[in-house]
């Protein structure tokens, strides 16, 4: 394996740990309208500041997020939009595989 397919291999790894916690998804899911400040997204989360901070942090250092000062206020966004189309596949496949388990189901029944 050459250099560079490792290193692909090892950014793909940590791109995907960044997507694996369900609190990381959903700030995914509250910027799809756009750049976001912290102080919006505590709310949005219900969790402490400094646990949205170490999952903005994350998401950040994994190329998902980029982030921009503003005044007092920190902004964030999601780097390449295509992270949306990623997710609506993942959503497509799971949604698949449930209604293939519902109809499993039902079936036995």
């Amino acid at each position: 394996m050459s250099k560079r397919e490792a290193f692909l291999y090892r950014r793909k790894a940590e791109f995907f740990k960044a997507l694996a916690d369900e609190t990381r998804l959903k700030i995914l899911d509250f910027l799809r309208d756009g750049e976001r400040c912290q102080c919006e997204i505590l709310p949005y989360l219900d969790k402490s500041q400094s646990t949205v901070s170490q999952h903005l942090q994350t998401l950040t250092e994994s190329d998902v997020l980029v982030s921009r000062k503003s005044g007092q206020r920190v902004k964030y966004r999601v780097r390449d939009p295509r992270i949306f189309q990623i997710l609506k596949i993942v959503d497509g496949i799971l949604l698949d595989h449930i209604r293939k388990i519902s109809k499993a189901t039902e079936d036995l029944v």
